[in-house]
Order: C-alpha cells, then structure tokens, then sequence
C-alpha cells in the first residue's frame, strides 16, 4: 500500500495542494504548472515549468500562508481556509477524461463540530478586554524628550568649550565658555549634570568660586523644582526650592551643594522618565486593545469548537498536564493543581512560530488562562506574554468548556 503523508488529510495546507491537484480533472500526486503558477500569482510564491509534487506544494503553501497572514494581519489559519475554500482554477484544456476521486483505505473521516453550540458556548465565555484610555499628556512628553536632546546638546557644547579654554586660556575661549554655559536653563539643567556629571566640578574650578556654582547650576536647577513640585519644609515652614537655595545656599560647603544638586536632579530626571514610559505603555495598551480583544476571542472560539467536535482530537497526558492537538497543528493545554483541578488553560490558536533571543523558534501559546490572570500574546515575534488582564473573564466557565475536551 502507498505510504500517504497524514499532513495532506490532516492540514488546511495540504487540503489546499490536494485540491490544486485534483484541479486538472487528475488526482495523481502532481500540480499542473498552469495551475499552480495561478495559485500563487497573488501570494509571493514561485513559478514552475513543468508541475510540482503535492507534498511540496504542501509545504510551500505553509510557507506563503505564513508569510501573506503577517502582512494581511490575520491568523495563518483563517487565511488558509480563504484560500481552501476559494474557487479551484478551473481544469487544463485537453481530452483527458477527468479521473474519478481517489479514495485512501487509511484516510480518517474528519470530525463534525455541532456549530450551533459552538457559537453559544463561544460567546458563554467570551472575555470583556478593560478598555484603555488613550493618554492625553502627549505634549508634556514631547516637551520632556526636547529637554533631554537640548540638555545633551549643551552639555556637549559645555565639555568642549572646557576643553578648549583648558588648552589656551584666551579671551576668545573665555567668552566661548561663558556662552555655553549661559545656555543651560531650568528645562535642560537636570539632564546637563546628566549627561556631564563633572561640569560642577568644572565650574568651581573656572574661578574658584561657588558663586558660579549658583549662578551656572543651583539658581535653574531652583527654578526646576518648582516646577516639578519639589518643595522643602512642610506647614508654615514649607517653601519652595528655589527660595531654599537662596536662603541657604550660599552657607553651604560645596561638597554640600555638588551632593544637593546631583540628588535633585537624578530625583526629577527619574520623575520625567517615568511620565514617559506611563505615556509609552498607555498608548500601546490603547491601540493594542483591538487586537487583544481578537485575540482572546479567536482563542476562546478554537475552545469551544474542540469542546463541541466528535470525534475529539488525540489527547497527550503527562503529570500534571494534558494537551490536544489539532492535525494542522491549533492546540489546547490544561494543567492540573494538586487537587486535581484545572489551574492553567493555554491556547494556541495561531500556528506562527514565536521567536525565542537566540534565533530559535517554537509554538507558544497566545492565551493563557488562570484564576487571577489571563495573559495573551499578539506579537509572535517575542519570547513571552506582552501583557495580561485581571478581570473582564470566567475562569469557572472556561474551566469547565476545557474539561468538555479532557474530561
């Protein structure tokens, strides 16, 4: 008996080069060029001369489905049934009379899904994904991402105007040192003692004078936590920075005022960077939510339509753990506490390998539920979860459509 590849009956891509194969009005392990050539014309796939063997094909149409569901945004498998259930190019002109269908004695019927249940119970767990609001600080942020371009500019301005005066003490290069550092203000203080730790240094080295200090550093850097609501004192004997500094600074020693300045500055420039990785993260979370939401509902869909297929798909148990996998590849996980219960449901609904740090890939789930947390994964171009939800899902609902798969 002929050895058959069960992936040709047991995936969508292999049902698609069995179609393209019986397109000739021949089922004989082979695909016309004629026909082929069309199939591919619009998905970025090669042309042939003569024909192409069906498991190829197979193959082949793995890799354009893989590669047209990235760029269409869509799940490899949803384009694949497109594509099934579109139109066979119509059969080469000849006098070939057409063959009838082959059958194969070891060809497994394929399983019925009761659809309408299916929809019901799909929608009986369907996950409410918390909307994002979308951030409205984006001027502050932009405002924060010019001050630190600005404070690394002068900064470098500053360290070479030092650099030059240090080689010839002319008049020339004095005015160009003072020039620079008339140029840091309350926006770009923080981020000048960022980028150039020793300019306080410098500047008390220029004259020897913590006046320069004051003027140059202390009097912006003041006027900066003002702003930032970066107060001293508290009741009546609370007030600002900038009216500290001039009340006190000039007591202190200048080890004192190095150690003020360089903690103000890292507290505030802490401040701002984390006003812009909250933007960062709010904004992604907005314009994620479409696809988080598809995400979990194309999960929850493969959930119940396995609950509601008979036969079931070959079920795998290990300690702890149970795993059911489609033919083309879809599969479900469960795993199990001590008690014996479901603690952790895992779907993968779409086949598209995951890309680990060193290169190597594998099929991670999209969705996985437990009873704190349900995490998904719409970029498969990462290693883990982008991120999860605490709410907006049934953990007992889903608990129990999982346990209609493996019992």
């Amino acid at each position: 008996m002929t050895e058959v590849n069960p992936l040709l009956n047991g995936t969508l891509a292999g049902k698609i080069a069995q179609k393209l194969d019986a397109a000739d009005g021949k089922k004989d392990g082979k695909i016309n060029a004629s026909i082929w050539n069309e199939f591919v014309a619009d998905k970025g796939g090669k042309t042939i001369k003569e024909s192409i063997d069906v498991v190829a094909a197979m193959n082949s149409i793995t890799t354009y489905a893989v590669k047209n569901a990235a760029t269409a945004d869509k799940a490899v498998n949803d384009l694949a049934k497109e594509w099934l259930g579109a139109e066979a190019p119509a059969p080469a002109e000849g006098n070939e009379t057409p063959a009838p269908a082959q059958t194969n004695p070891d060809e497994q019927t394929p399983p019925t899904v009761d659809e309408a249940q299916t929809a019901k119970d799909a929608e009986s767990v369907k996950v409410t994904v918390p909307k994002a609001a979308k951030p409205t600080n984006k001027a502050e942020v932009d405002s924060i991402i010019k001050n630190q371009k600005a404070g690394r500019e002068v900064a470098d301005k500053i360290k070479n105007a030092f650099n030059a005066f240090a080689q010839a003490r002319t008049s020339e290069n004095l005015n160009q040192l003072e020039n620079a550092l008339k140029l840091i203000n309350k926006d770009n203080v923080i981020y000048v003692v960022e980028y150039f730790p020793d300019v306080i240094d410098k500047i008390h080295e220029f004259r020897y004078k913590q006046d320069d200090v004051i003027k140059y550093i202390l009097t912006p850097l003041g006027e900066k936590g003002d702003d930032a609501n970066f107060s001293i004192g508290e009741g009546e004997q609370k007030m600002t920075r900038s009216q500290f500094y001039e009340k006190s600074a000039k007591r202190w020693s200048f080890n004192a005022m190095k150690s003020e300045i360089k903690s103000l500055s890292k507290d505030i420039a802490s401040k701002e960077r984390q006003v812009k990785d909250d933007y960062t993260t709010n904004l992604k979370a907005y314009n994620n939510a479409p696809k988080v939401q598809k995400t979990f509902d194309d999960a929850n869909k493969l959930l119940a339509e396995v609950a509601n297929m008979n036969p079931k798909p070959e079920i795998t148990k290990g300690e702890g753990w149970a795993n059911a996998k489609l033919p083309d590849g879809r599969w479900i996980e469960v795993k199990y506490g001590s008690n014996g219960e479901i603690e952790k449901i895992l779907v993968s609904h779409d086949t598209t390998p995951n890309v680990k740090p060193d290169g190597s890939s594998f099929d991670g789930a999209e969705i996985s539920y437990s009873k704190n947390e349900a995490s998904y994964d719409i970029n498969k171009n990462n290693f883990g979860y982008e991120g999860s939800i605490t709410r907006g899902y049934d953990f007992e609902k889903l608990k129990a459509l999982a346990q209609k798969i493996f019992g």
